[in-house]
């Protein structure tokens, strides 16, 4: 009898675990010039309801690392601003698959948050 071959990705490593309602770095997460520590805890993607229908659960997995460091330079507004840390955002996501579209719905979304809540 032959077996069947499965398809799929293998992590040797994993870079976050869920841990209740959020997520926690499971090693030092760098990209271009920032680094989030290990054991950092963050909310992931946090999605507004009525916009909820036009993400898939794939956009929103996807966007954990994006969610990761966008996250970290809030909690350090002293060394990064709300235009960076939205850059970081986008540019992490759409890497990792987030379409032109979405990404323009996410990017307005972020952007019009952090404005009310108070980060010019």
């Amino acid at each position: 009898m032959e077996r069947l071959k499965r398809k799929y990705t293998r992590h040797k490593i994993y870079d976050f675990a869920v841990s209740g309602i959020n997520y926690i770095t499971l090693k030092e997460q760098t990209y271009e010039n920032i680094t989030v520590p290990k054991d950092f805890v963050f909310d992931g993607i946090s999605v507004p309801a009525p916009f909820t229908l036009l993400f898939s659960n794939k956009d929103l997995r996807q966007g954990i690392k994006a969610a990761c460091f966008h996250d970290y330079m809030c909690q350090h507004k002293d060394i990064y601003t709300r235009k960076q840390a939205t850059d970081i955002l986008m540019k992490i996501w759409k890497e990792n698959g987030l379409n032109g579209f979405k990404a323009v719905i996410a990017k307005t979304s972020v952007n019009i948050y952090q404005m009310l809540k108070g980060w010019k």
